[in-house]
């Protein structure tokens, strides 16, 4: 493979160099995003970091990973002769190789002198690794490549800060977190004022780690807050959104707080969002946008509504992919609870925004705070691609409050994790769009996690139970 294949050419090695030079840059951090969005690579000194790009030497890192739970309690295993690709003990856990992207090359704002790039899972013969969630979204990129669209996404996530730090909450037993804020400020900017010492820090401190951010808001929650990230290419959209969750949780901790994006972190708060702008773009055109349509729809942005509302209950393990996430679906949530478009209607699943040939774009209101970037974005185009190639026709555009519709009218979203995953094993459009491999292997994963839910005794039902029974 030459130097320009694996890294963008020796040019870009050398301008790296250059770089690192010149910034003073004595760590570089290397690292991908597990099935979480959990950042997971290596520290990886100034020198010894120059001499693998020079020599194009990847970094080597045990597989097992890809397979560990959240918390590092349980590795998943493969049923008996599972033939994909999977992670597992008889092999010994062997190293994959994590290769930098040198694109995204870039400082840490909190911390001197410290440096950071993604990278992407290769196996030891030189293919991806095909349950690499930034792989997975690559394959559905190049599927719209295929197609004659370039496909552009916005994330918008939510979270919480808190008055904590992980071992403070851990001596707590995770019970009664504290928030920044003693009350919500929804919007509010004399509230929101109260929080500015540290949030202007943090918008500031995301902009030169490279995020091109548009606005940030006090959201519902207290100390609850969503920063929204300017819409860009697929796959330079989720890298940024990865970097930002990433980087608004390291900052957290350096400010001696603690950044949340669990989708219900307390039965009373307001859960954490992720809303997914997305269009498709022929060149400079947006393929979303028909100046004849009364609102301003194409046809191709109606069929790529119909595939993804079509495809919604076997993707909605993507996301929402913990049992926790389901906690968010509740009327007036203003999370999605059906399968459902309308025209700047927060109330259905899509919400459709006519804004001239620009900004016509679809919003997907499902995921949570906890959904992977690259998982989600991969899925939501997936579903929209799928609508294209078999020309779905959405249902009507629903005009009213869709919390309020009498049982049965409109098309229901799973409710759980368990009736998610059968949707997702019953269903045949993710393997063909996001991989078998991965499909398998994201859906033995989350059974392990669901498993692991089920057998957990919570606060909830020591309070209920333990008294009275």
């Amino acid at each position: 493979m030459s130097t320009s294949d694996r890294a963008g050419g020796s040019r870009q090695v050398a301008e790296a160099i250059q770089w690192l030079d010149e910034q003073r840059i004595d760590t570089v951090i290397i690292g991908g995003a597990d099935i979480y969005g959990i950042m997971r690579g290596k520290f990886v000194p100034r020198q010894p970091f120059i001499e693998a790009i020079q020599e194009q030497r990847d970094f080597a890192m045990s597989d097992v990973f890809l397979v560990m739970d959240s918390v590092e309690e349980q590795v998943f295993e493969p049923p008996a002769n599972y033939p994909g690709y999977f992670p597992r003990k008889e092999t010994g856990y062997p190293d994959l190789f994590l290769r930098p992207d040198l694109a995204t090359l870039r400082s840490l704002p909190w911390r001197e002198r410290t440096a950071m790039v993604l990278g992407d899972h290769y196996l030891p013969d030189g293919s991806p690794v095909p349950i690499s969630p930034r792989h997975v979204l690559r394959r559905v990129i190049e599927r719209a490549h295929a197609l004659g669209f370039e496909s552009y996404i916005g994330l918008e996530y939510e979270f919480y800060l808190l008055q904590e730090t992980p071992a403070t909450l851990a001596q707590k037993g995770f019970i009664g977190p504290q928030p920044l804020n003693v009350r919500p400020y929804t919007y509010g900017i004399t509230g929101g004022m109260q929080s500015e010492p540290l949030i202007a820090p943090l918008r500031q401190a995301l902009s030169e780690f490279g995020m091109a951010l548009e606005a940030s808001n006090p959201e519902t929650g207290k100390g609850q807050f969503e920063i929204n990230l300017h819409f860009a290419p697929a796959l330079q959209a989720a890298d940024a959104a990865f970097l930002y969750k990433t980087g608004v949780k390291q900052f957290a901790l350096s400010r001696g707080l603690m950044a949340t994006f669990m989708a219900k972190p307390q039965s009373s708060w307001a859960g954490n969002s992720c809303h997914l702008h997305q269009s498709l773009w022929r060149g400079t055109t947006n393929a979303f946008y028909d100046e004849g349509d009364r609102h301003g729809f194409s046809d191709v942005m109606r069929h790529y509504a119909g595939g993804q509302l079509a495809s919604l209950p076997e993707l909605t393990a993507f996301y929402a992919p913990t049992p926790n996430s389901y906690k968010r679906y509740a009327p007036y949530s203003w999370a999605a609870t059906t399968a459902t478009w309308g025209v700047d209607n927060r109330s259905t699943g899509l919400r459709a925004i006519s804004e001239g040939p620009h900004g016509t774009r679809l919003e997907n209101r499902l995921a949570g705070g906890d959904a992977n970037p690259y998982i989600v974005a991969a899925a939501a185009i997936a579903g929209g691609l799928y609508g294209i190639e078999h020309a779905i026709a959405p249902p009507e555009l629903y005009q009213l409050d869709a919390y309020a519709a009498p049982p049965g009218t409109l098309a229901p979203l799973p409710r759980t994790l368990a009736q998610a995953l059968d949707h997702l094993a019953h269903g045949c459009m993710a393997k063909e769009y996001l991989g078998q491999d991965f499909v398998e292997y994201y859906r033995i994963c989350k059974q392990a996690e669901l498993e692991a839910a089920r057998l957990a005794v919570t606060d909830w039902e020591v309070k209920r139970y333990m008294e009275m029974l």
